[in-house]
């Protein structure tokens, strides 16, 4: 009897080796999918964090009783507000002599809007002391 000698692959050992290669495949490719949509929400996040910052640093310079509503473009960001009085204006007192001085101030909620490509990143809302100049007062001479 003669003993053939075969070159090459079977079709079994290929098929074999196909699905080692697709089961292998199909893992790495969920891996880097999972990497990918991690990556994006650390950028989302980073873009709502950068959004905050400069919508408060905007904020902090906000006087809701002479801009009670309002829109401004901070960059690519658009912040948008609307105030509602929380208590009366009352006289500020001054510090020397405990006298009502030249102003008045009042307590704003303020509700805010960060957009930024026409989209709604966040929402939030504050309380803020609104303060405005009176013309004057009885004894300020």
């Amino acid at each position: 009897m003669r003993a053939s000698h075969q070159a090459g692959f079977t079709l079994l050992e290929a098929v074999v080796a196909m699905t080692l290669l697709a089961v292998v495949g199909g893992a790495l490719l969920a891996w880097l999918n999972s990497g990918f949509r991690s990556l994006q929400r650390v950028e989302a996040a980073e873009e709502r964090i950068e959004a905050a910052q400069v919508a408060m640093a905007y904020l902090e310079t906000l006087n809701p009783m002479q801009d009670p509503n309002g829109e401004v473009r901070l960059g690519h960001y658009l912040l948008s507000w609307q105030s509602s009085p929380r208590s009366t204006p009352k006289p500020v007192v001054s510090r020397h002599g405990a006298q009502p001085g030249i102003y008045d101030a009042q307590l704003f909620r303020v509700e805010t809007q960060v957009r930024a490509r026409n989209e709604l990143l966040f929402r939030f809302r504050l309380e803020k002391v609104g303060h405005v100049r009176v013309a004057s007062r009885s004894g300020d001479g």
